[in-house]
């Protein structure tokens, strides 16, 4: 069988720059390492203790807690050679329950596939006029259960991977508490992928990732004024923990206004971005559109996220 080559495999090393693998650490797929939401993105993915945002169903399951009624979520991320991210999630309040959902898309894009060439002993390539793609899935299902103060949220995850005709699926889950002090304080604590790949026939690397954040309100969210801070400790499997600290603060007058925010933390043992990241929002109403930026280390330029969010 002749083995297909060509620039696909260029384009997806370039889709994964953010990604600089260690061989000492699982780094698992990419729908892992991208922040799924944009707010996290521009806090140094810091999404914890970040409550009432239906992004949460992939940071910390019990991080829906403080949904009112309805939250919903989307946002983008491209990425180099046509790559992309998009996602979107679903909280939904019932009660002393909670239950939401939320998927997870990344596109490698699509290059010439291209075999070795007869004609010169398979130095050189010759293309076949068909095209090579690939793809990763990931969707959750979450369900909370509020007691008092307290949240225990669970989420059940099916990730999928796909390059030109090779697949892999797996499944495995995520775990979490939170305390939210009303919209003043909250404390989260999430392990994700719990033991890994449930899956035994799978080969795809779903390593655990455990984290503990403080989110804190300095000022009546409902007011004018808005000005927060979040502190979120990770530890990775096999790798050296990581610590973020996100401040974010801004003006809203009558449901309109605009929110800036900006973190700092220790770089990812398998990332080649920036210990630094920015973020902005614009918000009317319920409704809150917002943006982030995280410089690479490397190479230059940057990582950019867009999203809309919805809470009522």
């Amino acid at each position: 069988m002749q083995a297909r080559v060509g620039g696909f495999a260029i384009a997806c090393v370039a889709a994964l720059v953010p990604i600089a693998a260690a061989a000492q650490s699982p780094v698992g797929m990419v729908v892992f390492q991208i922040p799924p939401s944009v707010r996290a993105a521009g806090l140094g993915n810091a999404g914890a203790a970040l409550m009432g945002d239906a992004g949460a169903v992939f940071a910390n399951p019990a991080g829906l807690a403080l949904v009112r009624h309805v939250a919903l979520e989307a946002s983008y991320h491209g990425a180099p050679f046509d790559a992309y991210q998009s996602t979107a999630a679903l909280g939904l309040r019932l009660g002393q329950f909670d239950l939401g959902g939320g998927f997870q898309y990344f596109g490698y894009g699509a290059e010439a596939e291209i075999v070795p060439d007869p004609a010169t002993g398979g130095v050189t390539g010759l293309p076949t006029g068909a095209t090579v793609s690939g793809r990763e899935y990931l969707a959750v299902g979450t369900a909370i259960y509020r007691l008092g103060l307290l949240a225990f949220g669970g989420s059940i995850k099916a990730v999928g991977q796909r390059v030109s005709d090779l697949t892999d699926r797996g499944v495995t889950g995520d775990l979490g508490i939170a305390v939210a002090l009303f919209d003043i304080a909250a404390l989260g604590f999430a392990v994700q992928n719990v033991s890994g790949n449930w899956r035994d026939a799978s080969a795809l690397v779903l390593p655990h990732l455990t984290r503990l954040g403080f989110t804190m309100n300095y000022v009546d969210p409902q007011e004018t004024f808005r000005l927060l801070s979040t502190l979120e400790v990770q530890w990775p499997e096999a790798a050296d923990a990581r610590v973020v600290l996100g401040v974010e603060g801004g003006i809203v007058v009558s449901g309109v206004g605009v929110l800036a925010r900006g973190a700092y933390g220790s770089r990812p043992a398998n990332a080649a971005i920036s210990k630094f990241s920015t973020g902005l929002s614009i918000t009317i109403g319920g409704l809150t559109v917002d943006y982030a930026y995280t410089p690479m280390a490397l190479l230059g330029g940057g990582e950019q996220h867009i999203g809309v969010r919805l809470r009522v």
